[in-house]
């Protein structure tokens, strides 16, 4: 008998939690108490997440923590997960993928998945005890080799996988959602120089209209470059770190958003905007040259490290329109956010300005 789906972070009793455990051969016993801590709130909009406290039978042992991941209850934005396939991605990131990754991840106790009815639900190591990275505050040196080290990891994994071809579900750079990004960017760019203009340098706005034309015409090409799995949301508010080795160890959360690409979706995005612009002046071609050394390891990412750059490079300009249009369509329900959403821009502003980036705009045939 299946067991059956939770719906809301309720349903995951004690009753549940001791034959979800029965079903998948733990042996841990009865859970006699559970006690749901909602975590993340107002962070994750489209999911819901919850720690749980367990208590266990006498003489039964067992996780003391786990974290339960739904997606959200609000029907109004539930849809528009189902839509962008954000929890179909993760279930099935975990049931395919997870197990054949040699970087640390949250394990996964139980992953249910009705796609008929479009629910889903997580149960997750709690992961929380390790050392969180900060967005805002953009990562240190050491943090930043780990990162880069872990991202060449995961894209050497998959770099050029007839396994990873084998998985429709894994969409690619020019997905009909990514398709439509261009217009979005259209539209609100106004807004964007409404608000964050005065963070621009004069002459620059005037070379990003040139180039926001030409958006999909990137991504198309692209995507015939996309030879690995990326995982498209690689910040520091998804990364957490390790500290009892000599160099921190990441773990790497949140894979609601896996596709294809030629690894440039999560390196581009680390080191132009989570990284204090300071640190990535000086340090940005030694990180891109970290993440060269250990594809060329593993006989996998681009040919020669100019190329690597290059490629780098340019993702910086989607990037920063991107951030822009984010930072005028997404919540900011505190300070933090606020913060956050003007370093994001500076950061974006800084690298593109700093790697010249404008001077790939109308080249890509070239």
């Amino acid at each position: 008998m299946d067991l059956e789906i939770p719906i809301t972070l309720d349903g995951f009793t004690s009753q549940w939690l001791t034959t979800a455990f029965e079903h998948d051969g733990r042996g841990y016993g009865t859970v006699t108490a559970v006690r749901a801590e909602r975590i993340a709130v107002g962070e994750g909009f489209l999911g819901e997440l919850a720690r749980l406290h367990l208590s266990y039978a006498e003489g039964n042992e067992g996780p003391q923590t786990l974290i339960a991941k739904i997606p959200t209850t609000d029907g109004a934005l539930k849809p528009l997960g189902v839509m962008l396939g954000v929890y179909e991605r993760e279930s099935l990131f975990y049931e395919q993928v997870a197990s054949k990754l040699e970087i640390r991840i949250p394990e996964a106790y139980y992953n249910g998945r009705d796609s008929d009815n479009a629910n889903y639900a997580l149960l997750l190591e709690d992961v929380g005890h390790y050392r969180s990275g900060d967005h805002l505050a953009g990562a240190n040196l050491p943090d930043a080799i780990s990162v880069m080290e872990t991202a060449a990891n995961i894209h050497a994994r998959w770099w050029d996988s007839e396994e990873l071809s084998a998985m429709e579900w894994v969409p690619p750079l020019d997905s009909p959602i990514n398709m439509g990004l261009q217009g979005l960017y259209e539209q609100s760019w106004p807004t964007v120089m409404d608000r964050y203009g005065h963070l621009y340098p004069d002459w620059l706005p005037s070379k990003l209209e040139e180039f926001i034309p030409e958006v999909s015409s990137w991504l198309i090409s692209w995507a015939e470059q996309s030879r690995t799995l990326t995982h498209n949301d690689f910040r520091l508010d998804n990364l957490l770190f390790d500290d009892e080795g000599p160099q921190p160890k990441v773990v790497v959360i949140d894979f609601q958003l896996v596709g294809r690409g030629d690894g440039s979706g999560d390196i581009a995005p680390f080191l132009g905007c989570n990284l204090d612009i300071d640190l990535r002046r000086s340090e940005e071609l030694m990180l891109l040259q970290k993440y060269f050394d250990v594809m060329q390891r593993n006989h996998a990412g681009h040919e020669t490290f100019d190329d690597l750059v290059r490629q780098i490079d340019t993702a910086h300009l989607f990037w920063l329109i991107n951030w822009g249009n984010t930072a005028v369509t997404a919540d900011q329900p505190n300070e933090r956010a606020v913060n956050l959403f003007n370093a994001v821009l500076q950061r974006s502003i800084a690298t593109v300005v700093d790697r010249d980036s404008v001077q790939y705009i109308g080249t890509m045939n070239d």
